[in-house]
């Protein structure tokens, strides 16, 4: 059985218990499909990247039938989905329907912000931008909260790439560049211990943006990332990727 979000976001969690660890999340629209059920809870796959964990069972409803027409993703700050009784806010990487207003469950629905139709930022770098300053969350991939390769994930979503979860498996996406080769928009992976452990976007004039305590853009250099307000080496380069 398939569900869809129709929330800001649900966390997806390890455990069915509410304290235990967030490893993702799932964005409105975004679909995953049932495996288990336990009391209010349900353990799922995101469609999206196979990722599993447990929601609570109130978080999300059954998907429409006509969910194949939710094919445009959000890629703009501001846009947010109104009716009667309240509002949805929606961050870049959210899926919606492709008219600007659906009936769901009985309620009209509407987009106050028609320039998600429109978007204005059609590369990695300028997508990665909107999320800017955003609050490093474990498993978050919205504007309320992110983690590093949740955001690689969410801004090569919205241009249609699809790339999994983690950054010790998205590393096996595209193919290895030189440094003196990288280009805006390519993937910086780093490594501690001989483990991927963080990811980034790659900026021009050797800059990077990636999720660093918050969404952050500091100095790319060959062997690492340097910290634009300190000068501190924080990451160790691995490789470069174009995917």
């Amino acid at each position: 059985m398939q569900f869809i979000c129709m929330q800001s976001w649900v966390p997806l969690r390890s455990e069915a218990s509410s304290a235990s660890e967030m490893v993702s999340s799932l964005l409105f629209g975004e679909t995953c499909t049932l495996i288990e059920e336990k009391q209010d809870w349900l353990k799922v796959s995101c469609d999206h990247d196979s990722y599993e964990g447990w929601i609570p069972l109130d978080y999300i409803r059954p998907a429409l039938d006509n969910y194949p027409e939710w094919n445009r993703k959000v890629s703009v700050h501001g846009a947010v989905m109104q009716n009667s009784s309240g509002r949805i806010d929606l961050s870049p990487g959210s899926i919606i329907p492709d008219t600007h207003e659906f009936n769901l469950s009985g309620s009209e629905f509407r987009y106050s912000d028609a320039r998600v139709f429109e978007p204005e930022n059609t590369d990695a770098a300028g997508l990665a931008m909107l999320f800017l300053h955003t609050p490093y969350l474990w498993g978050g991939r919205s504007v309320w909260g992110i983690d590093c390769s949740g955001l690689a994930q969410v801004v090569y979503g919205i241009l249609g790439k699809k790339l999994p979860r983690d950054a010790s498996q998205q590393i096996n996406s595209g193919n290895i560049v030189s440094f003196a080769e990288k280009q805006s928009g390519d993937l910086a992976f780093f490594e501690k211990d001989g483990k991927i452990t963080h990811v980034g976007i790659v900026l021009s004039d050797n800059r990077i943006i990636h999720a660093s305590g918050k969404v952050r853009i500091d100095f790319l250099t060959e062997t690492g990332i340097k910290n634009a307000e300190t000068g501190q080496n924080t990451h160790t380069l691995s490789c470069i990727k174009r995917v």
